[in-house]
């Protein structure tokens, strides 16, 4: 008998884990043994080999990319695509573009994401599998909104809320309008933003969806600050961090924290901001997440110096400082020490804030070609 492995395989696009067993490798049998002392020595032997076909090829690549491996999936991803083009297999085809697509969007390169993304949708438009294309139009909407082309984001969201609504999918459905509603708010459709996030968080909400409860609410919030209602986005900020916590979902707690207490600050109460920023930063560093966590240890140094605790203010920003330089962001690392800076003139240092921020001015400078 040989031992059975159990591997779990993630899709790259949303789709739930798939639990399939693999045997490992058995000890040979008496009847191979016996036949390997037969063969001649000395005789090479002839090794039967097979092109992996498209299928195998996405395959191997989503066995990198759900390791965060990217540049080791893309190459697979590109000969399947190559193979499926060749085997004239649009849905192939379309669906390794798809995740070429989402791969790039993952590796911060939305320009060749959008590319791959709007090249797989013609292959889908007839007979293609309505949910890959919906999927496909989704991350189109949410790379071109990154991309500051706002009526491709926008038609594409629409075109997949339609897709979701004609399949049965209220989740997707849902998930469409959030965005859309999201995108209207940024662009100051407030009225029209606003009514769309209410639906979708009455429509979340009779499902009993909290994930998209939560998204929802802090949308609104977003609303709510944009229309100057600071108590109200503080409102929905709080019920949003509710849901969080009934989820126990540790990230999507700390994004609540950081905004609500952003927000406090808004508002002129510090001291409560950092009360609320205070367990986000634990639990960023909980999950060892250095980047959140510097982010967070800055708002910590901007709340207490609003609060006028210029020592703590001083510290925290000190510990960001480190974090951004080990993380070799210069760009927050300007930014860090130009919040020192701001520190140093509080509490009267006027030599070292004047050469902190010229250190930050340096930071900021373009390279020489």
């Amino acid at each position: 008998m040989g031992i059975w492995i159990v591997l779990a395989m993630w899709s790259t696009l949303g789709e739930p884990a798939r639990w399939t067993t693999a045997p490992a490798l058995a000890p040979p049998s008496s009847w191979e043994t016996a036949r390997s002392r037969e063969e001649p020595t000395g005789v090479p032997r002839k090794v039967a080999t097979r092109t992996l076909d498209g299928q195998e090829l996405l395959n191997i690549g989503d066995l990198h990319e759900v390791q965060n491996h990217f540049e080791e999936a893309l190459p697979y991803y590109q000969r399947a695509l190559q193979a499926f083009r060749e085997q004239q297999d649009r849905k192939g085809e379309a669906t390794a573009l798809v995740k070429i697509g989402s791969l790039r969007e993952r590796q911060g390169k939305p320009a060749e994401a959008l590319e791959a993304l709007q090249a797989s949708l013609p292959l889908l438009e007839n007979k293609g599998p309505e949910r890959l294309r919906a999927r496909a139009l989704f991350t189109v909407g949410r790379v071109a909104e990154s991309l500051e082309r706002i009526q491709v984001a926008e038609r594409a969201y629409q075109d997949a809320g339609r897709l979701y609504l004609r399949m049965g999918d209220p989740e997707g459905h849902n998930d469409t309008r959030i965005r859309l509603g999201k995108l209207w708010v940024a662009k100051d459709r407030l009225e029209e933003g606003l009514a769309l996030l209410q639906a979708a968080l009455e429509n979340a909400g009779t499902r009993r969806d909290l994930t998209q409860q939560v998204g929802a609410l802090i949308a609104i919030g977003e609303a709510r600050l944009r229309e100057g209602n600071l108590d109200q986005a503080i409102h929905d900020y709080r019920r949003a961090l509710q849901q969080a916590e009934d989820q126990r979902e540790l990230p999507l707690e700390a994004h609540v924290r950081t905004r609500l207490a952003q927000t406090y600050a808004s508002a002129g109460r510090p001291h409560e901001g950092v009360a609320v920023a205070q367990r986000a930063l634990t639990i960023f560093q909980t999950l060892r997440d250095r980047s959140r966590e510097a982010d967070t240890l800055s708002l910590l140094g901007n709340l207490h110096r609003e609060s006028g605790d210029s020592a703590s203010a001083l510290q925290h920003h000190q510990r960001a400082l480190a974090l951004y330089r080990a993380l070799r962001d210069s760009q927050r690392e300007a930014g860090s020490l130009i919040n020192l800076a701001s520190v140093y003139e509080v509490q009267g240092a006027m030599e070292e804030a004047q050469e902190t921020r010229a250190k930050a001015i340096f930071l900021l400078q373009p390279e020489s070609p």
